[in-house]
């Protein structure tokens, strides 16, 4: 399977309900997102238009640490955009279900209107009851305080 179908299926995967969260998807509002996959030196990222996530393969960096810096550059250089790491060697859980594709290193680009929109929707629904308090913390940022346990 190449890179981009690989991605697509992880996308599929935790776009499934699934009755351990409750009936939310691992990423509910993944499998309506308008999505562009792209493969390219981790230098060479930038924001483009028009699209929900851009999904930037990065294989030319297999440190974490060093992903984590460029996320870290990233968010600093595009303020309207939020990055996020998704390391191979980084395993991530929501409840014990396996966020992350787990084979690719992965930066994902959103912009931060829309982003903040979904999490707010979501913060009033029982969805980050499953999360575990230091993920939310990672993958919510700033928006942390936005949403709220409903357990």
């Amino acid at each position: 399977m190449d890179k981009e179908a690989y991605i697509r299926e992880w996308i599929r995967k935790v776009s499934v309900l699934r009755p351990e969260l409750g009936g939310f998807a691992v990423c509910p509002y993944a499998s309506t997102a308008k999505y562009k996959i792209i493969e390219c030196q981790i230098d060479d990222i930038e924001p483009i238009e028009g699209y929900d996530v851009v999904i930037f393969i990065v294989e030319d960096y297999h440190s974490v640490e060093d992903i984590l810096e460029w996320v870290e550059f990233y968010n600093k250089i595009w303020e309207d955009w939020e990055f996020y790491a998704d390391c191979a060697e980084k395993i991530s859980y929501v409840d014990e279900i396996q966020s992350n594709n787990g084979l690719y290193n992965l930066i994902l680009g959103q912009p931060k209107e829309k982003l903040k929109k979904f999490r707010e929707k979501l913060g009033n629904t029982k969805y980050y009851d499953y999360w575990d308090d230091d993920y939310m913390r990672e993958i919510l940022g700033d928006d942390y305080d936005l949403v709220k346990k409903q357990g």
